[in-house]
């Protein structure tokens, strides 16, 4: 077994970006654990079966484990709240991950599954239960297919953003995948756990058809018309004789996804990058109602985000670039700023794909009806055309990048934004993500209920939202220092605030935080916690030793329920 860490990335960019994410100083050592309720011998022999199965180059511990911690975790430096592993194992095929969980099975070892870990700010590849087996599927990468006639991929768990745009250009292929906000990622980790892009098909999980899954007893499920052995519609079709399972596998522990496909959007004759700005805090209000609008009729049939003006500068700079006074940039220094660098209060971004004279008429309606809504705002379009296809790699990336299917770090810098550059800090961030309709007036009181909020706490309200046709996942991203207890602890308030705010209007959440899994599936509260029973009944079915990924998002097996938490703040 190893104690160095594993190599992740092949381009050295992005292996420097997971490096520079997770071997950050301060370090705190990771102290051994073991999994609940397993006698050490018991522990030692399973190792050796790991080994066995995988290598001793693919199995870690000690401070092997430093890529699977929660590299923001505020209790880092607390023993006992801190969420750690006890070793970590990554299988490269179906084989050898079959054989893993028949040795988790034997010892009753609970198992954390990641495709590439990267689910940062909400715990990245911590597990939910303290001494559980990281099972890293990183090394399970193979691109199976790439179908230029029906436009569609098919891949592994260890798929990264860049892998599959990179796979795409080096074969010709004339399509463009979506991509999340951080290239680094699984594209079918996202997937599964619901994860937006920024095109076409920007829904990730209602872009997957087939997939294939791997259950607790090592058995092998197929869904929809992938699950009938010669079907040429196993990729093209979500519909299956009989239930549709697919959907009890995203952010679930009922199951391993082993292979998943997923549409890609055909490489267009035409793209618009569009944007639409707007100069005022209250501005918000029109911007939503318009566009929902829109939205909801098909003028823009994808995402259309939407960001502040204070994540445009958290990209560009620190917190002391543009304010040298104590706590968050006030209001009347934001309005300055604005004025000074030309930006909008609120920027709302979205492109527009397809035939030529249909973008162009889309973006015509788009701006006329928005002179009307909204004439104090500001649009622009620019349009990319070629009647073979237009190159993404040609469209600068300030109209581009993850609208056209781009892989990028762009985003690494924001967490930065409170760190002084006179003093090295340890910069971490986390977010709060509620699910809203898509209403002008409830999203601006959500503004306005959450920024005192934030700034009661000492960060800015910085937020986003990604907008679907009905409603919209709003992030409240915040950014702090671990070095510093005052700002943990004003993270931790923070977040609670958040959460008693979104209670009261029945918000539930788009994701949980590892530390925050049981108070957010608390919330779904109908008739006694109907629904947690349901899928915990299902749980204790498929997987009666309660082997994989107990307590995540809220689902316990019988054999740990007595670990979930109330999580409520007292």
């Amino acid at each position: 077994m190893s104690t160095s860490l594993p190599e992740t990335y092949p381009d050295p960019a992005y292996e420097q970006a997971h490096l520079d994410t997770y071997e950050r100083k301060p370090r705190h050592p990771i102290k051994p654990v073991f999994p609940p309720g397993v006698r050490e011998a018991d522990f030692a022999e399973a190792i050796q079966e790991f080994i066995a199965v995988v290598g001793k180059d693919a199995v870690f511990v000690n401070e092997g484990l430093s890529d699977y911690i929660d590299p923001y975790d505020i209790n880092e430096a607390q023993d006992g709240k801190r969420k750690v592993p006890s070793a970590a194992v990554c299988p490269q095929s179906t084989d050898q991950l079959k054989e893993v969980l028949k040795v988790a099975n034997k010892y009753a070892i609970p198992l954390w599954t990641f495709s590439r870990g990267k689910n940062l700010g909400y715990g990245g590849p911590a597990p939910r239960v303290n001494g559980s087996v990281a099972l890293d599927l990183h090394r399970m990468n193979k691109i199976i297919e790439v179908s230029d006639e029906f436009h569609y991929a098919v891949v592994e768990p260890g798929v990264t953003f860049i892998d599959l745009y990179n796979y795409c250009v080096e074969h010709k292929k004339k399509v463009w995948p979506s991509t999340a906000s951080l290239g680094w990622g699984s594209v079918l980790g996202n997937t599964v756990d619901r994860g937006m892009g920024f095109g076409a098909n920007f829904a990730h999980h209602q872009a997957m058809a087939g997939i294939e899954v791997m259950l607790a007893d090592g058995d092998i499920v197929r869904t929809g018309q992938f699950g009938i052995s010669n079907s040429p519609s196993a990729f093209l079709s979500k519909f299956t004789y009989g239930p549709s399972v697919e959907g009890l596998f995203l952010q679930s522990n009922l199951g391993v996804v082993t292979k998943m496909s997923i549409w890609l959007t055909p490489q267009p004759q035409a793209f618009m990058s569009c944007t639409f700005s707007m100069p005022a805090f209250n501005d918000i209000e029109v911007m939503v109602d318009s566009f929902g609008e829109l939205r909801r009729n098909g003028t823009i049939n994808n995402v259309v985000w939407f960001t502040s003006l204070i994540e445009t500068l958290c990209i560009s700079g620190r917190r002391e670039d543009y304010w040298k006074g104590e706590g968050p940039v006030p209001d009347w220094r934001l309005e300055e700023l604005r004025v000074e660098t030309g930006f909008g209060h609120w920027y709302a971004r979205w492109g527009l794909y397809g035939p030529k004279r249909v973008v162009q008429a889309q973006f015509d309606e788009i701006k006329d009806v928005m002179a009307k809504r909204a004439p104090t705002g500001e649009i622009s379009g620019t349009l990319y055309a070629n009647d073979d296809g237009v190159d993404a790699a040609a469209v600068p990336p300030e109209h581009g990048s993850m609208f056209v299917g781009v892989p990028q770090l762009w985003s690494l810098p924001l967490i930065n934004w409170p760190i002084p550059k006179d003093r090295v800090g340890k910069a971490a961030h986390g977010d709060y993500a509620p699910v809203i309709p898509s209403s002008g007036k409830l999203i601006l009181e959500w503004m306005k209920v959450s920024k005192p909020i934030c700034e009661a706490n000492g960060v800015e309200l910085m937020a986003d939202f990604f907008m679907h046709e009905r409603h919209v996942v709003l992030m409240n991203m915040f950014t702090w220092d671990q070095t510093d207890p005052k700002q943990k602890e004003n993270v931790n308030k923070l977040y609670y605030g958040l959460y008693e705010e979104a209670k009261k209007r029945g918000y539930g959440m788009y994701r949980a935080h590892v530390n925050h899994m049981d108070l957010i599936a608390n919330l779904n509260d109908f008739n006694g916690h109907a629904y947690n029973r349901f899928v915990e009944k299902i749980k204790d079915a498929l997987d009666p030793n309660g082997i994989l990924a107990p307590g995540k998002q809220g689902i316990w097996p019988n054999r740990f329920r007595h670990l979930r938490e109330t999580q409520e703040q007292t």
